[in-house]
């Protein structure tokens, strides 16, 4: 059985948050109106380390940030693949979750996993 692959952001990502946490750092602390700025670094590391798409043969796991959906491949309807913005999968009820961790180049091998 293979093992499930993840498509997500790389974890160097985060040096480019750890800079944007120093910038964001001597702004925020200069007065109490611009604190909530250092909010954004710590959203943007969050993002980094849960974001994910993980695909096996049984079905497709979504987690954009802090939730997670579930879905096997006979729940996945269609994807929606827009000129701007993520990748949207639809789900067999109607219901749309978008993949911002999947990069677009990477649709075709979700894909070859999800095919029988």
């Amino acid at each position: 059985m293979e093992a499930p692959v993840r498509f997500g952001p790389e974890r160097t990502t985060l040096a480019v948050v750890l800079v944007l946490a120093l910038g964001a750092l001597p702004l925020g602390l200069s007065s109490p109106y611009l604190a909530p700025l250092l909010l954004i670094p710590m959203i943007a590391a969050v993002w980094v380390l849960r974001a994910r798409v993980v695909a096996g043969r049984d079905g497709v796991e979504v987690c954009n940030g802090l939730g997670v959906r579930r879905l096997g491949w006979s729940q996945v309807d269609a994807f929606d693949v827009p000129k701007r913005g993520p990748v949207v999968l639809r789900d067999s009820d109607g219901g749309r979750v978008r993949l911002t961790a999947l990069p677009r180049h990477e649709l075709r091998r979700l894909l070859e996993i999800g095919t029988p």
